[in-house]
């Protein structure tokens, strides 16, 4: 979804000037300055509803909490290092033409006694102003930016993010957070205070007191949250997910959090445990080496295992759940809801506005995808009682948004709609959805127009628990579509019925409707195949009811 990482002297003003001219809405940076490392997203926001695009992402590790944690004050060399870089950064902002700049910083700034004077020499040779955010308000934002991209659910979850200086704990659901925490224990803090002079192997007994002073650090925080049912624990930040690629890694699967290693995408208990020895038990050059780690995090990586390990002991998490979505998605949301009321309004949940938001963008023809998304429910809800699929609400709610999305690639060209209304929900990184949802959406949205086959990459590359899903959702989809061929929405309501043994489909119509009939005869064999028996046709116009022959 992101372009190459340039720099201006590479040529970032040439992308911008190909990229960007002449193009709606306007472009925004995120920045996130950590103790471990600074983050910069650029977006593309549209100007009706919007959407978002990433034009660019770039991530550097500045260390810029190097030290501070024991003196008080940020180090000159880590604050030379981090301007450094955050000349680059804005010199990529003013290239991509952002007119807008979000820059947060956490707790490496927030605990330094030098942070003013620090942030002054920022503004005055990048011309970037940042503001310190406090604990709990970038426990918020992580909030905010992880649980948009999960899953719908009312029950709560706990939320981990492990960062350089501290680690933000939040208990929420779908809808709010109901407890945030930020607690100083971070990778960096620790080692600094731990480690900062030693690159041999950690013994287990002062390994044990590192977790002591977790535990210490921890107590109130944990004692909160335990008032909580809490459903599932989800990690985020870098700490975590280089965890769970060791872990992965470990298990003889080297292919990280990619596709082919799902079980890389949660981190358990029972695997961190042998994990966090082996790591301890080395020196760091022999960290360095290990399978799976990021050889930057090599120095700070016991503290960070550390840290995850007791918190795990103390709640009775068994296993933690691995996100990509971090601190800067939420302080893009917030700036969205801040800055577009209009687009954002209260309400309407964050999944809905973001298929919306695509649609709108595309300019769907609203009212037939509407109608095209209706007939689909009616489909998957009357074959549901029939015990015909077993698809869940899950699914029911994914359908409804392919419904809505199916023609959006029409935007791009109507040939091969299909292939491109694919290609826009795949990269338009819509809001609240998971990535396999995501990518059973567009592969649904992809196959109204194919039948879903492994022969097909879109259809191979899906989650195993996703393809026969896909394939009794793009039947509906087709048949929906079919339904509303003339795009006068002439078919009111459609139905699967059992009469004896026989399996009927009643179409109730408002007016003749012969294009919509021609294309369901079109759908017989599709529907044998798909459903496993043959389908009668049962037309009910104006409350006459004829057979199809």
């Amino acid at each position: 979804m992101s372009a190459p990482v340039k720099s201006p002297a590479d040529g970032a003003a040439g992308v911008q000037e190909a990229g960007n001219a002449g193009r709606p809405g306007k472009v925004v940076g995120i920045f996130d300055l950590g103790s471990n490392s600074v983050r910069l997203m650029l977006v593309r926001v549209g100007p009706v509803n919007a959407s978002c695009t990433v034009l660019n992402q770039v991530k550097h590790m500045v260390r810029l909490g190097e030290g501070v944690f024991l003196r008080g004050h940020l180090h000159e060399e880590a604050m030379q290092r981090t301007i450094h870089v955050l000349q680059g950064m804005a010199g990529m902002c003013s290239a991509y033409g952002a007119t807008d700049i979000v820059a947060c910083a956490t707790a490496a700034v927030r605990d330094a006694e030098n942070a003013a004077a620090f942030l002054k020499r920022v503004r005055e040779h990048t011309d970037l102003a940042f503001t310190v955010i406090s604990g709990r308000e970038e426990a918020r934002l992580i909030y905010l930016g992880v649980a948009s991209g999960l899953e719908y659910s009312e029950e709560s979850r706990l939320f981990i993010d492990i960062g350089g200086g501290s680690t933000e704990l939040i208990v929420g659901n779908s809808h709010n957070f109901s407890n945030l925490d930020s607690v100083k224990v971070g990778c960096v803090r620790l080692s600094n205070q731990f480690f900062s002079e030693d690159d041999g192997p950690v013994s287990a007994s002062r390994y044990r007191q590192l977790q002591d002073a977790i535990r210490n650090q921890l107590l109130h925080a944990v004692k909160r949250i335990e008032g909580y049912d809490l459903a599932e624990a989800v990690g985020s930040s870098g700490t975590i997910q280089n965890l769970a690629a060791m872990a992965a890694a470990a298990d003889g699967n080297a292919a990280g959090l990619g596709k082919k290693a799902p079980e890389a995408r949660f981190l358990a208990y029972d695997r961190l445990l042998p994990l966090a020895d082996r790591i301890r038990a080395c020196t760091l050059e022999e960290r360095r080496a290990l399978p799976g780690i990021n050889p930057r995090r090599a120095d700070v990586i016991v503290a960070g295992a550390a840290i995850v390990q007791t918190l795990m002991e103390e709640l009775g998490v068994e296993t933690i759940s691995v996100s990509n979505r971090s601190l800067q998605n939420g302080i893009l949301l917030d700036y969205l809801m801040r800055s577009r009321p209009d687009v954002f309004p209260e309400g309407i949940p964050t999944r809905e506005q973001s298929v919306l938001q695509l649609g709108r963008l595309c300019r769907f023809e609203e009212r037939h995808s509407r109608h095209v998304a209706d007939l689909a429910l009616m489909l998957f809800d009357s074959a549901s009682r029939l015990g015909l699929h077993k698809g869940d609400s899950r699914r029911r709610e994914l359908l409804r948004y392919a419904g809505l999305l199916h023609d959006v690639g029409i935007f791009i060209a109507f040939e091969n709609h299909h292939a491109h209304g694919h290609y826009l929900i795949r990269n338009k990184e819509l809001l609240g959805f998971t990535d396999e949802e995501i990518d059973a959406l567009a592969a649904t949205v992809f196959f109204h127009r194919k039948q879903a086959s492994p022969k097909y990459e879109i259809f191979a590359r899906l989650a195993s628990a996703w393809q026969e899903a896909v394939r009794v959702l793009s039947l509906f989809l087709t048949l929906a579509e079919r339904l509303d061929k003339t795009h006068c929405q002439l078919v009111r309501a459609v139905e699967f019925r059992r009469k004896g043994k026989r399996l009927e489909l009643h179409v109730e119509t408002a007016a003749a409707c012969p294009m919509e009939l021609r294309e369901m005869e079109r759908s017989r064999k599709l529907l044998r195949k798909v459903l496993g028996e043959k389908v009668d046709f049962c037309l009910d116009q104006s409350k006459i009811a004829s057979k199809l022959l």
